[in-house]
């Protein structure tokens, strides 16, 4: 250990440690925790706040080989928004004189959506439900915490007497009531910023600010510690050394350890996405040689969009003029509120054997239009707002003994009418239900999102949620309420899920993870890495979101670029 580290380690007071990915901030932190733990009361705990559930997964298999079970008990690793939900949970009554309701995440879409994308009527309208009813959507949780640690002195020192020391992870992107509600816990609880100023890419996310490190070391006057200069992670790849040269847009070397395979944007040739399963299989190939076991690998572009296209096209046989490309396993991490949106659907199928014809066939139509309400609330699509129309006029069609009109409604209605018989054994069963979710553009797009359910760790939940759910009469009782109730928990509180050899999913959600090597694939009109267009502001907030993309593998990264892509370091 040297001598920064054993000055962090013997250091006093309130700290802030900034450092790139892989100089080991989490390590000394840690390490930090373990001697305070040693100097702790009975009961009292150190907590430490991340942002994702994949960022407590990494503390959490860190701490395995640094902690000891005794000590690893007493350190709680929590992402901001299930500490939140739990604290207004427990003393939201002192705010409006009740017990505080949560609006899960999904509800407050469906919600959003009913304001045809006015996006400062939405915000008007949950703040007020948050002050005068005290129901919270997932935006005002900070603000809730926040408001109860300032404004309660018996809340503040309850937490700080069972916290004295908070560890506060990637500290640069908290939002204001994030930093508000750490502001109150330093009064008496000692608080350790771990920050990389270059990893601040949610900038677009309100209340992020770019100064908030400046605005820490004003207010808590700590001890500060740059560990910028070391790189644990990939040390001999020179990948930390490429990534800052993209942040700052300068000369690099060639690197071994970074390869671009370009693609023609000439008509019949290669696809993007087809490029990119041959770069996947290539790495693959390359990094198991060399590392001896089965490697870890992302597969990253800078929208869901690209992402999504890249997932279906890995999922069958390509074949090119060199090469028979076969189909790759993978888990695809993509929209969990859509997801758990239309795996409400499947549950309300699965109410339908203890329902009349009209409630079974409403209740589902009704949840196939909040999903499509969901959507609406992500994207604002004229097309979607269309689809929940068409699916509230089919159940008032329904209603009046009409016809229904739509293929969705007559596809679910001749499914009712050949019966659903359930076996009370929940995984064969669900999927007997959302085997119901084809022959219309509806049910197929509802089938691709409830198929990633997996991505929210819900196979178990779900089974155990709907085994209480089973009823005697043949149904699951009010399965579609529980399903939304567990899915909720689920996203707030559940630690992210084991690696797999092979994952895809957006820049952004790539933070707090690691693997053996990435592919980052570009797109030739949307999904631009750079843009000689944009303007200086979104050029650099690009740069920064690339040097965590390639930052987030060991050994290899691969770009899958078009042919005239502007280049990415001089």
């Amino acid at each position: 250990m040297d001598d920064k580290r054993r000055a962090i380690l013997d250091s006093t007071g309130h700290l802030l440690i900034e450092g790139g990915p892989g100089c080991g901030k989490t390590t000394i932190a840690l390490l930090k925790a373990l001697n305070a733990i040693e100097t702790l009361d009975e009961g009292q705990r150190v907590l430490f706040l991340s942002f994702s559930r994949a960022a407590v997964r990494q503390i959490t298999d860190r701490m395995q080989g640094l902690l000891t079970r005794s000590v690893r008990a007493r350190l709680e690793v929590r992402t901001f928004h299930a500490f939140f939900l739990e604290l207004v949970r427990s003393h939201g009554r002192l705010l409006v004189g009740h017990p505080c309701e949560f609006i899960t995440p999904d509800r407050g879409r469906e919600m959003h959506a009913d304001f045809d994308g006015d996006k400062e009527a939405w915000e008007a309208e949950y703040r007020r439900m948050a002050v005068e009813e005290g129901r919270y959507v997932f935006e005002m949780l900070a603000a809730g915490a926040a408001q109860l640690l300032e404004g309660s002195r018996a809340v503040r020192d309850l937490y700080s007497s069972t916290y004295p020391v908070v560890i506060v992870d990637e500290f640069q992107d908290t939002s204001t009531d994030q930093w508000q509600a750490v502001k109150a816990l330093c009064r008496r609880s000692t608080v350790i910023c771990l920050a990389d100023p270059d990893q601040r890419i949610f900038g677009h996310l309100p209340g992020v600010d770019e100064e908030r490190i400046d605005h820490a070391v004003a207010h808590l006057q700590p001890s500060c510690f740059d560990l910028s200069a070391d790189n644990h992670r990939s040390p001999e790849s020179g990948l930390l050394s490429y990534a800052n040269a993209v942040l700052h847009c300068q000369s690099h070397p060639r690197s071994k350890s970074v390869t671009v395979m370009p693609y023609s944007l000439l008509w019949g040739a290669v696809p993007c996405e087809v490029r990119a399963h041959e770069a996947l299989l290539a790495l693959q190939g390359k990094l198991e040689a060399e590392l001896g076991r089965e490697p870890t690998i992302a597969v990253l572009a800078t929208t869901n969009r690209l992402v999504a296209s890249v997932s279906e096209t890995i999922s069958k046989q390509n074949v090119t003029a060199r090469h028979v490309l076969e189909p790759v396993e993978h888990i695809l991490h993509w929209d969990p509120e859509l997801a758990a949106s239309a795996g409400f659907v499947v549950a309300s199928i699965l109410e339908w054997p203890g329902l009349d014809r009209l409630e079974a066939l409403s209740r589902t139509l009704k949840a196939m239009a909040d999903y499509y309400r969901t959507k609406f609330a992500k994207r604002a699509a004229k097309t979607t707002r269309a689809t929940v129309t068409a699916l509230e006029r089919c159940i008032a069609q329904l209603q009046k003994g009409k016809p229904a009109r739509t293929n969705a409604a007559k596809v679910l209605e001749a499914a009712y009418d050949d019966g659903l018989k359930l076996t009370g054994q929940p995984v064969p069963d669900w999927r007997d239900a959302r085997s119901h979710l084809s022959g219309s553009a509806e049910l197929d797009e509802l089938f691709k999102q409830v198929r990633t359910l997996r991505l929210l760790h819900a196979t178990d939940l779900l089974s155990l949620t709907l085994t209480q759910a089973w009823s005697p009469d043949g149904s699951y009782r009010d399965a579609a309420a529980q399903v939304r109730r567990a899915l909720a928990d689920a996203q707030l509180a559940q630690a992210e899920q084991d690696t797999v050899p092979v994952s895809l999913m957006n820049m952004h959600r790539s933070k707090g993870k690691e693997f053996d090597g990435v592919v980052i694939v570009e797109g030739n009109r949307h999904s631009r890495l750079l843009d000689a267009e944009w303007d200086d502001e979104r050029i650099q907030a690009n740069r920064r979101l690339l040097r965590v993309a390639i930052t987030r593998a060991r050994h290899r990264v691969v770009f899958v670029r078009p042919a005239d892509a502007l280049p990415l370091t001089r």
